[in-house]
């Protein structure tokens, strides 16, 4: 039987040595990658305009309009342009070729969806609504972290 609430399998993924694509050059694709380098660093973002502060990330830099061709040879791509009909071509393109896609603030066209997580150490908590209340999932990460921080004995028990 297949639950309707729950479509998103909660998994973690090892990254390390995965080649992950951003989509996009803006604000939500800086987000996403605040997120990425604290798993990896072997990232490309591509966008024809990117802001400084991907800019000075250490990641791969690509400053052009997307391209098919592009994502050849990525395990993960995180679509992050606020243009839909370009999100909904790179899901496309990169299904046929069989890579996983997150169209950040699209879940119907997300092969999997990014977790609220808290990172300390080994310990990672990812706290996932399954897509539909970001802003949830994203209170309860900050509730736990504060709790984590005021009070590490209770995690250590």
């Amino acid at each position: 039987m297949r639950y309707k609430s729950m479509i998103f399998l909660p998994i973690s993924i090892n990254i390390t040595t995965k080649k992950v694509m951003i989509v996009g050059g803006g604000r939500i694709a800086a987000n996403k990658l605040a997120l990425l380098t604290q798993f990896t660093d072997n990232i490309t973002v591509l966008a024809p305009e990117i802001i400084s502060e991907i800019k000075n990330a250490n990641v791969n830099i690509v400053e052009k309009e997307f391209s098919t061709s592009d994502i050849e040879d990525f395990s993960l791509i995180y679509a992050c342009t606020s243009d839909h009909c370009l999100n909904q071509k790179i899901k496309e393109e990169a299904n046929a070729r069989g890579i996983l896609v997150n169209v950040v603030d699209n879940r119907d066209l997300c092969d999997f969806i990014s977790p609220a997580i808290y990172k300390h150490d080994y310990l990672t908590i990812a706290v996932s609504s399954n897509g539909q209340n970001i802003r949830t999932a994203i209170k309860i990460r900050d509730r736990i972290k504060e709790i984590f921080e005021n009070d590490k004995a209770f995690f250590l028990e």
